[in-house]
């Protein structure tokens, strides 16, 4: 009997595949370090996204807040203005009875009986 297993020969692996494990393990390495990398940016992101969220309903609190406060003012000019009108109006009433009585004072101060009547008569018209 023969001894089988000395003919047999060892397998030897071809002479190119080193360098390509060597390839293929630097892109596994650097797949795995953009895969990390890329996760590390996602989270930032996201967190950054609800910082942001956040700020901006702080922002819409505070602008609903102003638009209430521009409404508030507006409506307060509004009846300032009004107060104005009716001012303006009551003072325009008061002028006609105040200036004819005042002309009838003087007058009556100089004792201008001319001046004094017409004066007089105006004075009781609008007063």
């Amino acid at each position: 009997m023969t001894d089988h297993t000395q003919s047999i020969p060892s397998p030897r692996p071809p002479t190119g595949a080193r360098p390509a494990v060597v390839l293929l393990a630097v892109l596994v390495v650097v797949l795995l370090g953009a895969s990390v990398l890329t996760v590390v940016l996602f989270v930032g992101a996201r967190e950054e996204h609800g910082l942001e969220v956040q700020e901006l309903d702080r922002t819409s609190v505070s602008l609903s807040e102003a638009e209430d406060r521009l409404a508030a003012t507006d409506t307060a000019n509004d009846e300032v203005g009004n107060r104005i009108s009716r001012l303006e109006t009551q003072n325009a009433e008061l002028r006609k009875c105040a200036v004819p009585t005042k002309d009838m004072i003087i007058a009556a101060r100089d004792e201008d009986d001319a001046a004094l009547r017409p004066a007089f008569t105006r004075a009781t018209d609008n007063c």
